[in-house]
């Protein structure tokens, strides 16, 4: 069969954001290679990885401030790359100043404009998409401040380093595709429970949706049964119903697919409670730590896919002491991973499988 080629849907597309090849099983020939590629791409994103930020010194700006304006603290993602910051920050003798943006849009443009007033070198957004707050943005452009951003869309091209790449976070959605599909038997019939407020999750259904796509062309028992979007306001109130109601609407599902993991917290409590945990499974995104706990207890979500949050966090601060050394930024080896009973950490959450800080402390000259 040809292969299947996709464009992403709707708004990104006409943003102009474009994918990466995506690795694994496009253009099988047959149901037996599609089911090969699916298991290789499953066994490569539960491995080992390894790949260690570059070391080679390089030295560090002195002096500088940084703010830094997380979409919520009260989301351990978030918070997770902001620690990291504060910590690299502290290495780097730098001035670190923390601004919630609170899950509102108008404190998070606010933030920037603190970050104005207080004559920032740095500025460091994480999982807040450009285009919520692209005033203030342009504004702190224009005054010098160099802007990276982490898990954000960016919009005309005021984010300068913004770790995952779009086309990374698109992949992880086809990688955990493949994850569930091999858990799962080589089959994946799911109920996606989408983000769209978010780009980052928009991207991850749209990795999720090549997959299918490719499963489909190679006859493969793969289909999206239900679909239907939640709010992060609805999190712990609406979202546990909506779950529950799609769950009884489409038996015989195999996986339930959550665009975030903080959303399948409350999917999962809403199932146990309406005692709809005896079917299927679940997968998500971030590998947060109440998620891991799920998964070492053998629990109802057996797969979730994430970043090293911490490290994403020092690989801000690193493209930031680029810039001002005037030198390009680079993703700093970063990597996701498909986290599984099989390799989950014993505790706590995944903050990479190597030593990150100590390579970017050699390279920083502050060993």
């Amino acid at each position: 069969m040809a292969t299947i080629t996709h464009v992403l849907l709707g708004g990104l597309a006409a943003a102009g954001i474009a994918l990466a090849a995506l690795p694994g099983t496009a253009g099988a020939d047959t149901l037996a290679d599609f089911n090969a590629g699916a298991a290789r791409l499953f066994a490569e994103k539960t491995a080992m990885q390894d790949r260690l930020p570059d070391s080679a010194p390089i030295g560090h700006a002195e002096g500088r401030r940084i703010v830094v304006v997380p979409c919520l603290m009260a989301a351990e993602g978030c918070a997770r790359q902001t620690r990291g910051i504060q910590e690299a920050g502290q290495a780097l003798g730098w001035e670190v100043t923390v601004i919630d943006g609170q899950g509102d849009p108008s404190k998070m443009a606010n933030a920037v404009q603190q970050a104005i007033n207080l004559q920032a070198d740095g500025l460091a957004i994480q999982v807040i998409d450009a285009a919520v707050i692209l005033g203030p943005l342009k504004q702190a452009r224009a005054a010098g401040i160099r802007v990276v951003a982490s898990g954000s869309i960016n919009a005309e091209d005021v984010i300068e380093a913004n770790y995952p790449s779009n086309d990374t976070i698109a992949d992880d959605g086809y990688a955990l595709a493949a994850a569930a599909y091999s858990l799962a038997g080589n089959r994946l019939n799911l109920i996606e429970m989408r983000g769209d407020e978010f780009g980052a999750c928009v991207l991850r259904a749209e990795g999720t949706r090549r997959f299918i796509d490719e499963c489909q062309a190679a006859g493969g028992d793969c289909a999206v049964m239900a679909s239907e979007n939640f709010l992060v306001t609805d999190l712990a109130t609406r979202l546990p119903q909506q779950v529950v109601g799609q769950v009884r609407r489409n038996p015989g599902f195999d996986v339930l697919w959550s665009a975030y993991d903080a959303g399948l917290n409350f999917m999962i409590q809403g199932l146990k409670a309406a005692d709809l945990t005896d079917e299927g499974f679940a997968v998500g995104f971030d590998a947060n730590s109440a998620n891991l706990d799920i998964i070492r207890a053998g629990g109802y979500q057996k797969a979730t896919i994430g970043m090293p949050m911490e490290w994403l966090g020092w690989a801000q601060v690193d493209a930031l002491n680029r810039m001002f050394l005037g030198l390009a930024p680079n993703d700093g080896g970063l990597r996701s991973k498909v986290l599984t009973a099989a390799n989950v950490p014993a505790a706590g959450g995944w903050e990479g499988d190597v030593d990150f800080r100590s390579a970017y402390r050699k390279s920083w000259g502050v060993e």
